[in-house]
């Protein structure tokens, strides 16, 4: 990485009141013991995915009976997004304004009405998206958590697909190469309290709308990473502003049982951690480029568990 990059982070997390939200409780990591890999549900639909220029999932969407629009997943972004642009073009309607947090802090944004959102075979009736410039997004728009709750979602990074199924029915059997850990719940997002970096207890969230991980300043000062000996580096959320960074390399993620090894981290104070009201503890959005050390990871956002598929030559 140069010493001066940007990197486009496309989570955005939207609150319409101060977080007052009791966390869920976590429970212990398990292995999975039961048979190999074939475990998808009848009904379970695969959908090919494809990547943006800087590694990030994408899949195609339709919006009515309009598209294929390419649009990023991501499991940090409260809301499904709209670019300005799509929105303009299918004529949609204008809904009040809403205050969102992104990296760079808080801003006033349009809303859309989206009659539906079609992913595969599953459509997403009347959401209020908010919009920003397919430049700032990287896409045509971010499918958000008002859209994955209520699902499971499986990226399968070898075969370069997803898989959606309905999280009411349970896992047909796991691979023994399968680890499980269960999240605690906070504003509609999972996050791991189990988790450690270099021995430092963190709290993290899964984030596949950013490539790169971006942990916070108590994080950095607990894993005594100084600035003065960092390289820098740009952190660009979806408004188009930008916050600095110091970028470094951490020694061995653990969540529970799953095990990352050294990871690339951004530290900056960005908004969405004072949001989940964790600035004041070691806290870590995990990006793509650590998830892809697995396999495959399935999120089950409704049972609030995450499946890591460790490789076989692991």
């Amino acid at each position: 990485m140069a010493w001066m990059t940007q990197i486009y982070c496309a989570s955005a997390v939207l609150f319409a009141a101060p977080l007052a939200v009791p966390v869920e409780p976590e429970t212990e990591a398990t292995i999975a013991d039961s048979l190999p890999d074939q475990f998808l549900q009848p009904d379970a639909e695969q959908i090919a995915i494809d990547q943006d220029r800087i590694r990030r999932m994408t899949v195609s969407v339709r919006i009515d009976q309009s598209g294929p629009f390419d649009f990023i997943i991501d499991t940090a972004s409260q809301r499904t997004i709209l670019s300005t642009e799509i929105a303009g073009a299918l004529a949609l309607d204008i809904e009040e304004q809403v205050t969102i947090v992104a990296l760079a802090g808080s801003t006033v944004v349009k809303t859309v009405f989206v009659p539906s959102l079609t992913l595969g075979k599953r459509s997403y009736d009347s959401l209020i998206a908010p919009t920003f410039r397919s430049t700032d997004i990287g896409a045509d728009g971010v499918l958000g958590l008002d859209s994955l709750q209520g699902q499971r979602i499986l990226f399968d990074f070898r075969a370069r697909n997803i898989t959606v199924e309905d999280t009411s029915k349970p896992l047909r059997s796991r691979s023994l190469r399968e680890i499980v850990v269960t999240a605690r719940r906070r504003s509609g997002q999972l996050i791991f309290t189990n988790a450690t970096i270099a021995g430092v207890k963190t709290s993290v969230i899964i984030d596949t709308g950013g490539e790169l991980s971006i942990g916070n300043k108590a994080l950095q000062k607990r894993l005594r990473l100084k600035s003065s000996a960092m390289a820098q580096t740009v952190l660009v959320d979806v408004t188009g502003r930008s916050v600095q960074a110091d970028y470094g390399i951490a020694e061995e993620l653990l969540i529970g049982r799953a095990r990352f090894g050294v990871i690339p981290i951004a530290f900056a104070d960005i908004a969405p951690f004072k949001a989940l009201q964790l600035d004041r503890k070691p806290a870590l959005f995990l990006g793509m480029d650590a998830l892809r050390k697995f396999d495959r990871v399935a999120i089950d956002f409704a049972n609030r568990k995450i499946y890591f598929l460790i490789p076989k030559d692991a």
